[in-house]
């Protein structure tokens, strides 16, 4: 029979500042005055929310292409959502469904994934529900409300 042994390791502490970079922060500094911004690639491609490279050239992003959006937009799709994680990967349930939509923003080409207020249905017209505080963070969107 074979024994097992585990090597104990060394200790190792990594101290370092994470940085969004020059881009993420603006849109971050953004959702805290309750704006939403894009980037507008010189090839005519909108890209929310904001990336370095624009995904349809590759050309490079800088705060020079940055826009402001409506926050008004298009579902595409929707799920409803009955579990959540709760932070150590186990499901837990929630105590009442939350609608998940894929949305298309009016001036954005990109689609991105926000929670809907209600219970709309594909093809519907929504726009950004701002949190009372928001902290510029992307959850100070609180969701999307249909309109019509």
């Amino acid at each position: 029979m074979s024994e097992v042994i585990r090597y104990q390791g060394i200790p190792f502490v990594a101290r370092f500042r994470l940085s969004a970079g020059e881009l993420m922060e603006r849109f971050y500094q953004s959702l805290k005055a309750k704006k939403l911004t894009a980037l507008k690639c010189s090839c005519g491609y909108t890209v929310f929310p904001p990336r370095i490279r624009c995904p349809k050239c590759y050309a490079r992003l800088t705060e020079e292409n940055l826009v402001e959006l409506s926050g008004k937009g298009q579902i595409l799709s929707i799920t409803k959502v009955y579990f959540k994680l709760d932070g150590k990967g186990n499901f837990v349930d929630l105590d009442e469904p939350q609608v998940l939509a894929s949305i298309k923003l009016d001036e954005s080409d990109s689609i991105f994934f926000a929670k809907v207020c209600g219970e709309p249905k594909d093809g519907a017209k929504v726009e950004v529900v701002w949190r009372e505080e928001t902290k510029g963070e992307f959850s100070d969107i609180m969701c999307f409300k249909v309109v019509e």
